[in-house]
């Protein structure tokens, strides 16, 4: 039979250290953008794309709209999107 170790909740909070790592720059990278294409959400999509290229002045950019709001992401997909340096993924994407 498995060991259950019980701890306790109340106790010392462990210290905090940034383990998070830095996006990539997108200057001079390849960027693609994956969201799901919600009619809602096109015109936010569309205008951080163009504000991404204005201002970061990427190499390339990539963008993929899912064809169905509720279907995971296709493998084609997520083929194109690991030829980025950088990719930005929406929500339910």
């Amino acid at each position: 039979m498995p060991k259950i170790i019980l701890r306790s909740p109340v106790g010392a909070e462990p210290s905090t250290t940034n383990s998070l790592v830095p996006l990539a720059d997108p200057r001079g990278n390849k960027v693609a953008f994956l969201f799901n294409g919600h009619v809602s959400v096109v015109p936010f999509w569309r205008h951080l794309e163009e504000e991404l290229k204005l201002r970061c002045e990427p190499e390339s950019t990539t963008t993929v709209v899912k064809p169905n709001t509720f279907a995971p992401a296709s493998d084609d997909n997520i083929q194109e999107l690991s030829n980025a340096d950088l990719a930005l993924v929406g929500v339910c994407a």
